[in-house]
């Protein structure tokens, strides 16, 4: 395990005025693209961030950033009964590279594959410059101990307003939900497995007022240097979530859902391609 000490973010928007290059994007227009019928908005990091960023400006209500890979949306399609949380989430965001194949398979094209460590730690950064407050949920007490102190150490003034695991008994739940209300923090970091963390934030909504909520997993654990980031060759092909199946083999419905789901992409590309030469054969017939 790495010393907190060794935990650093490398970014090339370190050295540039960021800030104006995220008000200068254009969101005016968000595309979106359709996998096995749940809608992801095809977006790049730096156009995830303007959008975030535009939720927190406008302050016109909660909104739910949900970061989804092929495990997850085996769970998210619709007829699934989590199907109703992809469809409320202000962003569906693509995490890993198995839907960038999927989508060029069913003919579309994703922008770009987006870590959400990078996301986090680019808003983290951000929100130290303009003043945006923090709240983190999620994983062990120690684990987010490490994190905050790891975060105040690179991050001075960043604002952090509250900090608590994410192992609840029903007393420790509602002083947790009572702390979010009282600080309305700008941004909350959330660090569950899912399902329960996309359940969990569907019944507090009542708690968040008009905060950003994102879904961070397993990278509060990540950022705190308690778990190891997936190998080079996993990061730089978004095949973080096939890594996390090889390194917990135990968990073996999520092998089961990622084997579903490449033979139903690959089922339905089959189906394209045949209904696409049977148009073809029509037109070329008298």
């Amino acid at each position: 395990m790495k010393d907190p000490k060794e935990i650093t973010h490398n970014s090339s928007k370190e050295e540039r005025d960021y800030v104006l290059e995220y008000q200068n994007i254009d969101i005016s227009q968000r595309d979106k693209i359709s996998i096995l019928g749940v809608e992801i908005d095809n977006l790049t990091r730096d156009e995830a961030i303007a959008n975030i960023l535009d939720f927190h400006k406008k302050k016109e209500s909660f909104h739910h950033i949900l970061f989804i890979d092929p495990i997850r949306l085996m769970s998210m399609r619709p007829g699934k009964n989590l199907n109703r949380i992809a469809r409320k989430a202000s962003l569906v965001i693509s995490e890993g590279g198995g839907l960038e194949w999927a989508a060029s398979q069913l003919g579309f094209k994703l922008k770009e594959r987006v870590s959400v460590i990078s996301l986090m730690m680019d808003l983290i950064r951000y929100s130290e410059k303009k003043e945006l407050t923090l709240f983190f949920l999620g994983s062990k007490e120690d684990i987010i101990e490490r994190l905050f102190f790891n975060l105040i150490r690179h991050f001075p003034e960043i604002r952090i307003v509250g900090r608590h695991s994410g192992h609840l008994n029903d007393a420790r739940e509602l002083m947790v939900k009572e702390a979010i209300r009282k600080t309305n923090p700008d941004i909350i970091f959330i660090g569950m497995d899912f399902p329960r963390q996309e359940v969990w934030i569907e019944n507090n909504t009542g708690y968040f007022g008009k905060s950003i909520v994102i879904g961070a997993w397993g990278n509060l654990d990540t950022l705190s240097g308690q778990i190891k980031k997936a190998p080079d060759y996993f990061q730089l092909r978004g095949l973080t979530w096939l890594w996390r199946i090889f390194a917990r083999p135990y968990r073996f419905d999520k092998f089961y859902k990622m084997i579903q789901f490449f033979t139903i992409v690959k089922l339905e590309n089959w189906k394209m391609k045949r209904e696409a030469k049977r148009k073809a054969t029509e037109i070329v017939e008298p």
